[in-house]
């Protein structure tokens, strides 16, 4: 870890979301392509990954709860966001279970199958939605995991421009 990262939490948790929005849009092809089992089962893998990411996104959060100190707004806040992450990672803990019995035990390419798993996913991508919401409102609203900014010094500007309302090129910039 480096040093200015307060925990792995904000490292991990873009995992699942990557992952799992890969793994709906897998299953969506699925959808129209049933008769290729290759695309169902990239979309099992790809939500088994995703499930395993939002486990270690989860437990690093809970981690990472435990050891901050909050406002009693902000504490509301943190126990939004981990009733959301709950529910989203358990949901796609078992989702994933049954995407693998779907790929490696009934292997089927039924449509109707395939359109419940959709649905499904659907719900989930809500779930982790709602997540991410949450943990955003926790690290913009109330700065949690981040540092306060000083307020002395200057905004950042890209190297090469000028700063923001000086008219000036950027002095750092040979």
């Amino acid at each position: 870890m480096p040093d200015w990262a307060p925990n792995p939490h904000p490292f991990l948790v873009h995992f699942p979301i990557a992952l799992l929005a890969a793994a709906a849009a897998a299953d969506l092809l699925s959808l129209l392509r049933p008769a290729r089992p290759a695309i169902r089962d990239a979309a099992t893998w790809l939500y088994c990954a995703g499930a395993f990411t939002a486990m270690a996104a989860y437990f690093s959060g809970l981690s990472a709860a435990a050891a901050v100190r909050v406002t009693p707004e902000a504490g509301l806040a943190v126990t939004a966001h981990f009733a959301w992450a709950d529910r989203a990672t358990w949901f796609f803990v078992f989702f994933a279970s049954l995407r693998l019995a779907m790929s490696y035990i009934w292997r089927t390419t039924a449509r109707w199958a395939i359109a419940a798993s959709c649905a499904l996913s659907l719900v989930g991508l809500v779930l982790l939605a709602a997540t991410a919401l949450h943990g955003g409102r926790l690290v913009f609203r109330y700065g949690l995991g981040v540092e306060s900014v000083p307020p002395a010094g200057s905004p950042w500007t890209m190297p090469g421009r000028e700063p923001a309302g000086t008219g000036e090129p950027d002095p750092r910039v040979p």
